[in-house]
């Protein structure tokens, strides 16, 4: 404000017409980066300033009826200047919000690519003693074929809901369909949910891998949730028993940041039982 006045003065002391032209460059500053309510708070003071601090300005010594229409032009001026900061402010925080976006999905992606790395590995390993070695690479080779599939996750991200169901078989399909019991009704997860709960799923699953239920042969994993909540939220539970013993891991590193709530994927809780895991969340849903 001291340097929109400043100019003002410096240019002809308030002398000539033009009383408000230094300060619209400041109106537009604020509208963006303070917002709209900082940009009118900075249109009425600009005001007070030129009615206080500069006497011989053509507009307070013009008629009432001209000073009326200045005035309304003054508005006008503000309030364009203030719509066009707001669209620029807007654009600014959609454009870093991408961006932060962008670096957590290409972390957990990385994350993602480490991991699916191991799960082949560990599904090659298991292969049945004996088995005939083309139906096992059949077998193999629809595994991870699957995991191809369910690494297409981004998919979910941008689609405006996802069934609960099929997201749920993307997720579980490369780990063995017959190690699972999925149970639940037809719901619809939020765009912002399908993304975290899809990551979630997956590495509940490779966690399960690599220590938990599906490490054994007799190891299973139950999935259960119900209808959606009158809050529009739906309850998820995920249960591995038959495994080994497991306990509350010590590091936690990127994975356990994608068993924590995110977006739409708004409570996760992890009950480290000793006979496996136990993980309830809540995602949002819609109505279609």
């Amino acid at each position: 404000m001291a340097v929109a006045a400043g100019l003002r003065l410096l240019i002809d002391g308030g002398a000539n017409g033009v009383p408000f032209l230094t300060f619209y460059p400041l109106v537009l500053l604020a509208a963006i980066f303070l917002g709209g309510e900082y940009a009118i708070m900075a249109a009425v003071v600009a005001v007070i300033i030129i009615r206080w601090c500069f006497v011989d300005s053509p507009w307070l010594a013009a008629t009432v009826g001209a000073r009326i229409a200045m005035t309304a032009l003054y508005a006008l001026a503000v309030l364009v200047i203030i719509g066009t900061g707001e669209v620029l402010r807007r654009l600014v925080l959609e454009n870093e919000a991408w961006i932060r976006q962008q670096e957590t999905f290409n972390a957990e992606l990385q994350h993602r690519t480490k991991n699916s790395l191991q799960i082949m590995r560990a599904l090659i390993s298991r292969g049945p003693r004996g088995e005939d070695p083309e139906r096992y690479f059949q077998t193999l080779a629809g595994r991870l074929d699957s995991l191809a599939k369910a690494n297409e996750l981004l998919r979910f991200g941008v689609l405006e809901s996802t069934a609960l169901g099929p997201l749920i078989d993307a997720a579980i399909g490369p780990f063995g369909r017959s190690h699972f019991t999925v149970a639940g009704p037809d719901c619809q997860v939020s765009r912002s949910a399908a993304t975290p709960l899809m990551m979630a799923l997956h590495e509940l699953c490779t966690n399960a891998l690599k220590y938990g239920a599906l490490s054994a042969d007799g190891g299973m994993v139950t999935i259960n949730w119900s209808a959606a909540l009158a809050g529009g939220l739906v309850d998820i539970e995920w249960t591995e028993r038959g495994g080994p013993e497991v306990s509350e891991p010590t590091h936690r590193g990127l994975g356990s940041r994608l068993l924590s709530a995110n977006g739409g994927l708004r409570q996760v809780a992890l009950d480290w039982q000793r006979e496996g895991l136990v993980c309830r969340m809540a995602a949002e849903t819609t109505s279609h």
